[in-house]
């Protein structure tokens, strides 16, 4: 199958003369030439930013529209969540120790990191497959949609920071002035997701195994991360959770925020360099796997 390679033509209009990038379809791999694969990979996410802001208000505007609760609707998934744990603790059905923190606070902010990666696991499969026709029908850097995601990711996590500042404040939680470092681990949390989602949504869009798998793994998860309780000292779940990489980015989170356990130095550099590592090669092999995927879908 043909693939492109991007070159620079002049096309002359009436009053100026602008460079705009033709796309010339050739048999020849882009893989036998990485350099021109990397440039132009970067080129074309220069290109897709306004298209992805774009793209985002759009989303954005249309996932609230004809609510009554509006941007609420961003809150109340960890909210419930968060509630249905304190009503557990409290009837003493489940017995989770927090120290100085509330259970409510503890549980909230676990809850909110953990849709923020989950928000960003599903990000881009959900926007490959919710932009099928523009994909087949309009010629457009991809990256667009996986940088329109990120935005949408974004704003519904600095809803649910707010809310969890406000909720931290007012039961009296020691919050601490590294609070604003917490972008660190967030951006971290995204990352995270984002890669593992950008690896699996070509398959995704192609088979919704993909998504139902997801959503098998997913859920067991969650109760093997430390997202409602600390880790256990002993016993084959702290095992588990010593090397689930989701461990040190909660830790370094409620440390920036409470001041509560240890920073997780090591564990999160582990987690955080490979992620950024393993980033570069998933996006080439994105790129990469791009026009077969269109292909298939206009098939």
């Amino acid at each position: 199958m043909a693939t492109a390679r991007a070159e620079q033509a002049v096309t002359a209009f009436p009053h100026e003369q602008r460079q705009l990038p033709v796309r010339v379809y050739t048999p020849e791999s882009p893989i036998r030439h990485p350099g021109t694969l990397v440039r132009d990979a970067f080129r074309d996410l220069a290109i897709a930013r306004k298209l992805a802001w774009r793209l985002a208000v759009r989303d954005i505007s249309a996932q609230y529209r004809q609510t009554f609760l509006g941007y609420l609707w961003a809150l109340l998934p960890s909210v419930m969540i968060t509630l249905v744990w304190v009503a557990l603790n409290r009837a003493n059905v489940v017995h989770i120790s927090t120290g100085t923190i509330s259970f409510a606070v503890f549980a909230l902010s676990g809850t909110i990191f953990w849709s923020l990666f989950l928000d960003s696991l599903n990000s881009p499969l959900s926007q490959l497959s919710g932009n099928r026709t523009m994909l087949v029908r309009v010629q457009f850097p991809p990256e667009a949609l996986l940088l329109s995601g990120l935005v949408q990711v974004a704003f519904s996590f600095a809803i649910k920071l707010a809310l969890l500042l406000v909720v931290a404040a007012a039961l009296g939680a020691p919050l601490q002035w590294t609070l604003v470092l917490v972008v660190i681990p967030a951006f971290a949390f995204v990352a995270f997701g984002v890669v593992v989602g950008t690896l699996l949504a070509p398959l995704g869009a192609l088979y919704k195994d993909v998504q139902q798998g997801l959503l098998a793994i997913v859920m067991p998860l969650m109760f093997l991360t430390p997202v409602i309780y600390p880790p256990p000292p002993a016993g084959v779940a702290a095992t588990i959770m010593r090397y689930n990489p989701l461990t040190p980015l909660f830790g370094l989170t409620r440390r920036l925020l409470f001041g509560t356990g240890v920073i997780p130095y090591e564990g999160f550099g582990i987690v955080f360099g490979g992620t950024l590592l393993v980033a570069t090669f998933g996006w080439l092999l994105f790129r990469l796997v791009m026009p077969l995927l269109i292909e298939r879908m206009e098939a």
